[in-house]
């Protein structure tokens, strides 16, 4: 069977079809960015305020149980925070895995309109294909962090009353 020639623009559009994938797992990737700094900075605060009550209650300044239960409760949050942190990170590194693997399937189709081999015709399909198994990997680990958020908000509801 005679492979049919591709024309140049039949060769742009097949080597753009997995860019669709590289927008909209860009798209994820700056939702989990934006979470990522704010879970750090989150991370940050509490932090200093543990270490204000760490220094009162070392200090014996007035320390009651509130200091105490407040000392507990952010202590808690920002363990629960670094897993949070841990699961975004790991979310992201399979959104960047798949944005690559999707940008290498991209070059691979053009590199087989000119070198054409079995082995060369399955590669970016395989590629592409990995890139969309980590895209639900890094959604998977995304929707772990909804969970963790709300959890770490129950700790902190709990810590207020």
């Amino acid at each position: 069977m005679n492979d049919t020639i591709i024309t140049g623009i039949e060769a742009i559009q097949a080597m753009m079809a997995p860019a669709l994938g590289i927008s909209a797992t860009a798209l994820l990737l700056l939702n989990m960015h934006n979470r990522f700094s704010a879970a750090f900075n989150r991370i940050r605060l509490l932090t200093d305020e543990r270490r204000k009550y760490h220094i009162r209650i070392a200090e014996n300044e007035d320390s009651g149980a509130y200091e105490q239960f407040r000392y507990s409760s952010i202590s808690s949050q920002i363990k629960m925070m670094t897993l949070r942190c841990r699961e975004l990170r790991n979310a992201i590194l399979y959104m960047m895995g798949s944005i690559m693997l999707f940008v290498l399937s991209s070059l691979l189709i053009g590199i087989n309109i000119f070198y054409t081999s079995f082995l060369l015709r399955m590669t970016p399909l395989v590629f592409f294909s990995i890139g969309m198994i980590m895209v639900l990997i890094g959604i998977i680990y995304s929707a772990k962090d909804v969970v963790n958020s709300y959890k770490i908000t129950e700790v902190e509801v709990k810590g207020d009353i």
